[in-house]
């Protein structure tokens, strides 16, 4: 069943270019905007990418407003009238002396329409830190179409020299954002089994990178896109003006045992290095697995036939939702997408037409939708955002709750738990092992 809402519950345009700017550990994001749209942006930035330089002091600066990130022009009806040059230009003096690596500029959708050229106010002002602009973020756009573009003009900025050689058996990381549910165990994970093929990861682009890492990046030999949504663009632009490949995008995302081997298997065949560490960790963590959910069998038959209702991006939820029927035996009864990346949303509708056609599936559903639904299935797991797991606890029957998906930052997490990549299935199966306990 298919549903469409115009109500989505989904960060929108603006805070995905915040979040491009802010995956960079030494650049700065400067918001030429009104100051209720910084608040919240800033604060998740602060406790899910916390960038330990940031003096402790800063809120107390002007443009601040008590927080340490995200300095906002604060703009009011009468600059809407006149212009919003001389605070852009007052803000942009006042951050330059923070001896930041990268200034990055950003216009509120209101902002956007005054027509101010952002490109010629820091002309203007004269300052000596590199700076990105960012007129429009496209107003009603998505997280994900904001933190694409956004990463584009930095990558434009930094990446000046097209020539340089390539440097052997190297890769980027595309498709993560620091404000996703647990980005940051994620790509320690692929980092981790790169490492074991001997393949070097050269930068994690805008996702807690350092400003040089990402100048390397025009130098790797493949690109690696995590979530299609939020790498698809950015790859093409590598691709077309630094001659950097990427993966496939029709292979499932690397979440799960099966489409972490086949993703993993797809770089040694790239690089043409041997596959049988990668077929070794899959063998291990079946192993381990298989051990776990046959001691769960012994005392409950509550697992294989669980239903369960997802929440996230296409690429996250097409691989989870085949890895949890096919290897698992769960039961997938509602479906909701969030940020839809083409080729994983026509693999999932194609994969539930052919073996689940009773599941619903939802596109952006709003809080009401989610109500209803959850209501009319009654699944025993739930995965997915703060959203959802909220919703969830206004019904008669609560189901246990997975964090998959962001918006989530209820949870703190020191230790090194993944949901990609082979420790990621570890991950996940011990949480729906514990939960159905």
């Amino acid at each position: 069943m298919m549903n469409n809402s115009l109500t989505p519950h989904r960060p929108d345009s603006l805070s995905g270019a915040i979040a491009a700017f802010e995956g960079i550990q030494e650049a700065c994001t400067l918001l030429n905007g009104p100051i209720g749209c910084k608040f919240y942006t800033a604060y998740m930035a602060n406790i899910l990418a916390p960038h330990p330089k940031h003096e402790s002091d800063e809120c107390f600066s002007n443009f601040y407003f008590g927080q340490t990130r995200l300095p906002c022009t604060y703009i009011d009806e009468q600059d809407f009238i006149y212009g919003s040059e001389p605070k852009v230009t007052q803000a942009l003096k006042h951050v330059d002396l923070k001896q930041h690596s990268l200034i990055g500029i950003i216009n509120h959708s209101g902002t956007s329409i005054i027509g101010d050229d952002l490109t010629q106010i820091i002309k203007n002002a004269n300052i000596k830190t590199p700076t990105v602009a960012i007129d429009s973020t496209g107003f009603t756009g998505t997280y994900a179409s904001g933190f694409q573009n956004a990463t584009i003009k930095i990558l434009d900025k930094l990446l000046n020299n097209k020539n340089k050689q390539k440097i052997p058996q190297t890769v980027n990381i595309i498709g993560s954002t620091i404000f996703h549910y647990n980005w940051e165990n994620d790509i320690a994970e692929i980092k981790r089994t790169l490492k074991l093929l001997g393949i070097q990861t050269l930068s994690a682009i805008c996702a807690g990178e350092s400003i040089d890492n990402i100048k390397k990046a025009g130098q790797a030999e493949l690109n690696l896109i995590l979530n299609e949504e939020y790498g698809d663009k950015i790859a093409n632009y590598l691709e077309k003006e630094h001659n950097i490949p990427c993966i496939d995008l029709n292979l499932q995302a690397p979440y799960g045992i099966s489409a972490s081997e086949t993703w993993f298997k797809a770089i040694t065949e790239f690089f043409k290095i041997p596959n049988e560490i990668i077929k070794t960790k899959a063998r291990q963590v079946r192993k381990k697995c298989y051990h776990a959910l046959a001691q769960t069998s012994s005392y409950t038959n509550n697992l294989r036939g669980t239903p369960f209702t997802i929440f996230g991006d296409t690429s996250q939820v097409y691989a989870l939702t085949t890895f949890f029927y096919e290897y698992l035996g769960l039961l997938p009864v509602t479906i909701g997408i969030k940020e839809i990346g083409t080729k994983n949303y026509e693999a999932l509708k194609n994969y539930l037409t052919h073996n689940l056609p009773n599941t619903h599936l939802l596109i952006n559903p709003d809080q009401y939708e989610i109500t209803d639904y959850l209501n009319k299935t009654k699944p025993t797991l739930l995965f997915g955002s703060s959203i959802e797991k909220n919703i969830s606890l206004t019904l008669q029957k609560i189901p246990h709750f997975i964090p998959t998906s962001f918006p989530y930052h209820e949870k703190i997490i020191l230790t090194n738990r993944p949901i990609t990549g082979f420790n990621g299935t570890l991950t996940l199966i011990e949480d729906i092992i514990n939960a159905i306990k």
